[in-house]
């Protein structure tokens, strides 16, 4: 018989018996592994059975060095199961139990141990330690003196209890320091502290509050952060993490901060108080922001002023309070209130960068005995010096112009100044100068002067003449603006004017002549001999010197064209503007040099 052929898609039939029996193999193979199973389950727990206590002790060690501490605790505790008689498993699971923080637990083991020999000087030790980590200073130091007792002649255990009596009156005197609120004291003193009781978190909460009292703000809230991985139950912990992000002006962030602490401790009437005072605060803040933003100052100023009664420690939004409130004094031109809030401002805050644009606005705006002025434009200079160094790169250019300026008024004190003489500030408006001259031209006026003696007559005309000239130019955008810069009352007709201000050419100052100098240098290539900086300096220095040369003769021969001609004879008319003369003279630039 040919043999059975099979498609390339079938697969052979086994046969029923086949399969069955394979079925019970395999039943017999996973029922023998079982057994095998239950064989070896049943030698580990021969093997643990067999484990003396001195074994699980010695497991404990090993889990403790890993740093397993709650793996050792738990072979620390079998052993003491097996053999609660030995004094070592109680001081061994003591050390583990401070490990996790569990410090009373550890306290019960060490006194057990003592109960057990009390002449085991290492159970007197840890528990002394245990107790300080507990804040019990006095049973932690008479546990010393207990161990001392039994072993007079132990000179570790002497000194570690004389460190700790230091290390105690220390902490008393941090204590009390931080409730008189001398954060620096209790700063070194528990400096000191720490390093004979290190991780007492009593200790940590101190350092905390000392950090906010010194205005280190960031630094304790980053205390706290490290507290929360390692303690997150401390008492106070919550709170004091608030406080520092009040305290650095994140208050949607501290208000959730004390909420849950509050919920941790709803009894607590401290929180409670707290929370009300911020949410106050807060509000009584906008209040003030509200009404500047709408121009009612006087009422801004009442909010601010009540804010800053509230909290007088929060100095970081204290500080923002008088900024805010100078501001609205300058805009009300109470100027010397706004200088003394600034400064208020800067007292409480070194760094503050507007306070100390501010103060220098308002300080140059005061006015005074030209000595006085001197003293107020000289603190206006020294104000734009700090902003300087406390702005970005990008406003220095600014800070030099407001430098230049105020070092002009300066040299000005004592001379014509427009704005003393109508009695107006520096800051005023149009209209405040044309009400200004109102007042002063009705009491100058000649007809006023008519029936007064000469000498008076003639001081109230030039006084009037002065009073018209300061009118003209400070109503006179653009006058105003070359007068402010520095540029004199009788150059301000002058076209050219002002171009030059500042030294330099065009306004640059010698660091821009330098910069200019070096990168033309630079940019000769390999054409030029190297030079020493030294030799650059100088040829800047002479380079800058010819230029201001150039730039003075140049304004002597502008001021030279553009001098008034005299006025022509009068043939017809009274206007010189109805007989112009036919042949005008021009100007002549004889005995100067072309450029």
């Amino acid at each position: 018989m040919a043999a059975q052929e099979w498609d390339s898609d079938d697969e052979p039939l086994h046969d029923a018996n086949d399969a069955m029996d394979e079925e019970e193999e395999d039943e017999e193979e996973d029922d023998e592994g079982e057994d095998e199973e239950e064989e070896d389950e049943d030698e580990e727990e021969d093997e643990e059975e067999e484990m003396t206590p001195d074994d699980m002790k010695d497991l404990g060690n090993q889990r403790y060095k890993t740093k397993d501490y709650r793996g050792a605790i738990e072979a620390y505790s079998s052993a003491i199961e097996a053999d609660p008689s030995t004094p070592a498993y109680y001081t061994n699971r003591a050390s583990a139990y401070m490990m996790v923080n569990d410090f009373k637990s550890a306290v019960t083991d060490c006194s057990k141990a003592i109960e057990l020999d009390p002449n085991l000087a290492k159970a007197y030790v840890r528990k002394a330690k245990a107790l300080l980590a507990q804040g019990n200073a006095s049973e932690a130091i008479a546990a010393y003196t207990q161990c001392l007792v039994k072993d007079p002649g132990n000179a570790a255990v002497a000194k570690e209890k004389k460190e700790t009596e230091e290390a105690v009156q220390r902490l008393a005197l941090a204590r009390q320091c931080l409730a008189e609120e001398k954060y620096t004291q209790t700063w070194r003193q528990i400096e000191i502290v720490e390093k004979s009781l290190p991780g007492i978190a009593d200790i940590q909460m101190i350092k905390v509050e000392s950090l906010c009292g010194l205005g280190r703000y960031q630094e304790a809230y980053s205390l706290t952060t490290s507290l929360m991985r390692t303690n997150s139950r401390l008492q106070g912990l919550l709170f004091w993490r608030a406080k520092c992000l009040y305290y650095m002006n994140q208050m949607p962030q501290a208000i959730k901060h004390l909420q849950e602490a509050m919920r941790n401790d709803p009894d607590n009437k401290t929180y409670r108080t707290e929370i009300k005072k911020w949410r106050a605060l807060e509000a009584q803040k906008e209040a003030g922001n509200a009404a500047f933003k709408a121009g009612n100052l006087q009422e801004a100023i009442t909010e601010w002023t009540a804010c800053l009664e509230v909290d007088p420690s929060n100095r970081p939004f204290n500080a923002k309070l008088y900024a805010n409130r100078g501001t609205a004094y300058s805009k009300l031109r109470r100027h010397q209130e706004a200088v003394d809030d600034c400064t208020r401002a800067i007292d409480l805050d070194p760094m503050y960068l507007k306070a100390y644009n501010r103060r220098a606005e308002s300080l140059r705006c005061l006015d005074g005995e030209p000595n006085e002025m001197k003293v107020h434009l000289q603190g206006a200079l020294r104000d734009y010096e700090k902003a300087m160094e406390l702005d970005s790169e990008e406003n220095q250019r600014d800070y030099k112009t407001k430098m230049r300026t105020v070092q002009t008024e300066i040299k000005r004190v004592g001379r014509k100044d427009f704005y003393k003489i109508l009695g107006v500030s520096k800051d005023a408006t149009d209209d405040e100068i044309k009400k200004a001259y109102k007042k002063g031209a009705l009491r100058l006026h000649p007809d006023r002067m008519a029936n007064k003696p000469e000498a008076e007559r003639e001081a109230a005309t030039a006084k009037f003449k002065e009073l018209n000239e300061a009118n003209e130019v400070l109503l006179d955008r653009e006058k105003r603006q070359l007068y402010d810069s520095g540029v004199e009352p009788e150059d301000l007709d002058n076209p050219h004017a002002g171009r030059s201000h500042g030294g330099g050419m065009g306004g640059m100052d010698h660091d821009d002549l330098m910069r200019m100098f070096m990168h033309q240098q630079a940019g000769m290539g390999g054409m030029a001999a190297p030079r020493s900086d030294a030799v650059a300096a100088a040829a800047a220095s002479t380079l800058a010197e010819a230029m201001a040369g150039a730039v003075a003769k140049r304004a002597v021969l502008i001021r030279a064209m553009t001098k008034p001609w005299p006025e022509p004879e009068l043939t017809g008319g009274a206007n010189p503007r109805d007989n112009p003369p036919d042949n005008p003279p021009k100007p002549t630039t004889k005995g100067y040099q072309r450029y």
